[in-house]
């Protein structure tokens, strides 16, 4: 019984394992830059900008400001539904709610259909996964879906974005902060004062060249995501194993009750012996 039953629990575990959907996990493997990788890979560059080279560099604050706002901005709801929408992937996260042949919903009702941020906390609970190492100071950027391509896809198209994201908000910031040293500028007398306002000008000058000429700005790409060969689940070995645990400690406890049982209705039906009536 005990043997028939741990047959049973692996072979319940073979079919659940069959019919689940595989998965997929592609990763990206990053680095986030930081300004001092910047000033010295584009130093040459740099110099052609009157002193800007020259300029102090970004202190260590800055540095981890600027990691974690690029790593705030990879999980963003900003940037998911952006990409979401842009992407029109509302049909494929709920495809089991999508009609392929009509091209609409299976659901009438507009209240009962995925919305953006359904699919935004959908693909920020199940699909994205986001690690850091911080011994090395590397990030992996996993994306567990039922298609490697589309796997694969989403994860460097996902890193593209958050640098061009980023590139660009700086730019507009550093284009604003210039417009209004210049009016500042055009204020002062002093010579000291316009001196500083001329290095805050170069500085952010120095911002919008970066920006422009890197396109890895926030995270460099160490290794970008390719196909995986084969899913990651379910775990065939995992799950019989687990089945078959499962299936061991029910047939013992079984076995064990109907033991139990037994003895119980042998001793009720025992006649009582002549020293028990004594």
């Amino acid at each position: 019984m005990i043997a028939g039953i741990t047959l049973l629990g692996v072979v319940a575990s073979a079919v659940a394992a069959l019919l689940m959907t595989p998965m997929y996990r592609a990763e990206v493997v990053l680095a986030p830059v930081t300004g001092n990788e910047d000033t010295g890979r584009y130093s040459a560059q740099l110099e052609k900008f009157g002193g800007i080279a020259a300029l102090a560099g970004v202190n260590l604050s800055q540095h981890s400001s600027r990691k974690n706002e690029a790593l705030a901005t990879l999980e963003s709801r900003l940037l998911t539904e952006q990409f979401i929408e842009e992407e029109a992937l509302l049909p494929v996260l709920f495809h089991d709610l999508w009609d392929q042949e009509q091209g609409d919903w299976k659901v009438a009702d507009p209240d009962d259909q995925p919305t953006l941020w359904d699919a935004y906390e959908l693909f920020d609970q199940d699909v994205r996964r986001i690690s850091e190492d911080k011994r090395s100071g590397l990030v992996v950027l996993s994306i567990e879906w039922e298609d490697p391509e589309l796997a694969t896809h989403w994860g460097n198209e996902l890193v593209r974005r958050v640098n061009g994201m980023l590139r660009e908000r700086t730019a507009q910031e550093s284009e604003k902060a210039i417009g209004f040293l210049q009016q500042q500028l055009k204020q002062v007398s002093a010579v000291e004062l316009e001196q500083v306002l001329h290095r805050l000008i170069e500085s952010e000058m120095k911002e919008i060249i970066l920006a422009n000429i890197n396109e890895e700005f926030a995270f460099r790409v160490i290794d970008p995501a390719a196909p995986p060969g084969e899913p990651f689940r379910p775990r065939w070995g995992q799950m019989l194993a687990l089945g078959a645990a499962l299936g061991l400690a029910a047939g013992v406890t079984l076995s064990l009750l109907l033991g139990f049982s037994r003895r119980s209705g042998l001793s009720a039906e025992r006649p009582n012996s002549p020293r028990d009536d004594a």
